[in-house]
C-alpha cells in the first residue's frame, strides 16, 4: 500500500510542478499586457518590469494552486485508469478511498499553502505592486514627456509641450477629463514637471497661463502667473485596494462599515478563505472525475478541469452579485458555492467508493 501511495504521490507532484508554471504564465499574460501599456510609455527598465511581475505572483498562485492540483489529480488518476492500473489496485483489495489518499495528502498541503498565500503573501504583493508601479511612474514619467507629441502617461489626461529643454517645458497644453462633466483645459507659457511621491503623482509648476473650466453651459477662465497642478498616478479604482488589506483589517472594517462598502469587505474576506478551501472539493471530486476521462487522460482531464473551474467561478460570481444587491446575506453569497461543491463532491466520491 505504501509503495502504491508513493508512486501516486510522486506522479501528482511531478504533474503539479509542471502545471503551476504553465498556468501562472497563461494567467500572467493579461497582467503583463496591462503593466506594459502603463510602464512602456515611461520607459521602464526590464529590471523594474521583472520586479513588478514578481510581486504579482502571490495573487496568481491563489488561483493556480487549486487549478494545478485539479489538473494533476485528473491527469494522474486518469492515466492510471486508462492504463487499467486503478483496476489492478482495486482487484488487489485496496478500496477507492485508500487509492485517493495521496490526493488527500497533496490537497491538505495545497490548503495550507493557499491560506498562507491568501492571508500573508497576497496583501503584501498587491501593496508592493502599487508602490513599485507608482514609484516607477513618478521617477520616469517626467522624462517620458516628449515635445511635439500628445502624451498619455496619465489616464484621462493629455499633456502636450511644444519644446523641451532639460527639465523645462515650453508651450504647455493640458487637457484633463478625469471628471467628464467638468473638463479642464490649461495653457501655460512654460513649466516644469517633477515626481511628487508625498502627493502620489506628478507636480506641474506652471507659469503665465490660462485655465478653462467647463461645467454645463458655464465657462470659467482663470489667468495665473504661477500655478501648481498635481496629477495623481492612481492605477486602480479604490475598491481594488481591498486586496491590500490583511484578513484582520478586512474583518475590522467589515464590522464597522455599513452598506455596500461593508458588504464588499465581507465578500473579500470570504473569498480569501474559500479559494484555498476549494481544494477540499477538488480532492474529493478530481479522483472521481478521473475515472470518466477514460482513454483521453490528458485531453479529457484538461476539459473536465476547465469545466469544473468555470462552473465554480460562475457560481461564485452569481452569488456575490446577489450579496452585492442585498438579496442574500454576505455569508451566503461568499460561502454557498463552496458548500454546494463540497456536497456534490462528497456524494460523487461516496458513490465511487461504494462501487
Amino acid at each position: 500500500m505504501k509503495l502504491v501511495h508513493r508512486y501516486i504521490l510522486r506522479e501528482l507532484l511531478v504533474s503539479m510542478a509542471v502545471s503551476i508554471p504553465v498556468l501562472n504564465f497563461v494567467l500572467m499574460m493579461e497582467k503583463i499586457m496591462k503593466l506594459s501599456r502603463i510602464l512602456s510609455s515611461v520607459g521602464a527598465s526590464p529590471r523594474e518590469m521583472f520586479s513588478i511581475i514578481l510581486y504579482t505572483q502571490p495573487e496568481l498562485l491563489l488561483v493556480t494552486i487549486p487549478m494545478a492540483f485539479l489538473l494533476s489529480v485528473l491527469y494522474t488518476y486518469g492515466k492510471m485508469n486508462a492504463d487499467n492500473e486503478l483496476m489492478i489496485v482495486k482487484a488487489s483489495g485496496m478500496p477507492f478511498r485508500q487509492a485517493a489518499i495521496p490526493a488527500f495528502m497533496l490537497g491538505m498541503l495545497c490548503i495550507i499553502i493557499g491560506l498562507f498565500v491568501s492571508f500573508r503573501l497576497e496583501p503584501a504583493g498587491k501593496r508592493a505592486v502599487r508602490t513599485s508601479v507608482s514609484a516607477t511612474l513618478e521617477k520616469r514619467a517626467p522624462g517620458a514627456i516628449e515635445p511635439g507629441v500628445f502624451n498619455l502617461i496619465i489616464k484621462d489626461v493629455v499633456v502636450y509641450a511644444r519644446e523641451k529643454t532639460d527639465d523645462r517645458l515650453d508651450g504647455l497644453f493640458i487637457y484633463d477629463q478625469r471628471k467628464p462633466d467638468r473638463p479642464v483645459v490649461i495653457y501655460a507659457g512654460s513649466g516644469q514637471v517633477t515626481g511628487a511621491p508625498q502627493l502620489g503623482g506628478l507636480l506641474f509648476r506652471l507659469k503665465n497661463g490660462l485655465v478653462h473650466i467647463t461645467k454645463g453651459s458655464r465657462l470659467i477662465e482663470i489667468f495665473f502667473g504661477d500655478y501648481n497642478l498635481v496629477l495623481p498616478l492612481s492605477l486602480e479604482e479604490p475598491a481594488m485596494f481591498l486586496g491590500e488589506l490583511t484578513p484582520g483589517e478586512l474583518l475590522a472594517q467589515a464590522r464597522t462599515t455599513p452598506g455596500e462598502p461593508g458588504i464588499s469587505r465581507w465578500l473579500e474576506l470570504y473569498r480569501r478563505i474559500t479559494f484555498p478551501l476549494f481544494n477540499l472539493a477538488v480532492m474529493l471530486l478530481a479522483p472521481v472525475l478521473a475515472l470518466y476521462s477514460g482513454k483521453r487522460a490528458r485531453l479529457g482531464g484538461l476539459a473536465m478541469g476547465t469545466m469544473v473551474f468555470s462552473a465554480y467561478y460562475i457560481a461564485l460570481s452569481y452569488s456575490e452579485r446577489l450579496a452585492d444587491s442585498g438579496k442574500v446575506p454576505p455569508a451566503v453569497g461568499g460561502w454557498s458555492p463552496l458548500v454546494l461543491f463540497l456536497i456534490i463532491s462528497w456524494l460523487l466520491f461516496f458513490r465511487a467508493d461504494k462501487r
